[in-house]
């Protein structure tokens, strides 16, 4: 399967945020997930780029992350000129297809274009198969950064150093 990974459009952000709050179901909190489920404002935030994995089109939408950087309110753990992963969900008929890894290298990309010196993120300690994509990206644990959302959710740290 080809992935194509491109911007999120107008017309797919009811099923953007249906995808990402599906990927995260049983692992947040139901609050947390209607935040989910409302892509627009992370599609509108200023430095912040929503993208979407998509097969060849028969399949739909199979993914969706978004790309923040310096300067996008989506930040929780970026510092300077680092940039941020965030919000990583793939379909659960689509994983182990290379649609995340597709999503993540979209996000490594667009940060070296920009100049970015490091791409940052956050992981629950649940979230192994996402962190074995992480590892074999190359990003590396960062548990100095390891941080707490709120009681009772404490989230793993990785770091990509881009030169």
């Amino acid at each position: 399967m080809d992935v194509l990974v491109r911007e999120a459009r107008d017309n797919e952000l009811g099923e953007v945020g249906a995808v990402t709050a599906a990927a995260y179901d049983g692992i947040v909190s139901p609050e947390y997930l209607v935040v989910l489920r409302d892509a627009r404002p992370r599609r509108d935030a200023p430095h912040t780029t929503l993208l979407v994995a998509l097969d060849d089109g028969t399949e739909g939408l199979l993914g969706t992350v978004v790309y923040a950087a310096a300067g996008s309110p989506y930040r929780n753990l970026g510092r300077d000129a680092e940039s941020e992963i965030r919000m990583l969900g793939v379909l659960a008929a689509a994983r182990g297809r290379g649609v995340g890894e597709a999503l993540v290298q979209a996000c490594v990309a667009r940060a070296k274009a920009q100049g970015c010196p490091r791409l940052v993120l956050s992981t629950e300690p649940e979230m192994l198969a996402a962190q074995r994509l992480y590892t074999r990206l190359g990003f590396a644990r960062t548990p100095q950064r390891d941080w707490t959302f709120k009681p009772g959710l404490s989230l793993l740290t990785y770091a990509l150093e881009l030169g």
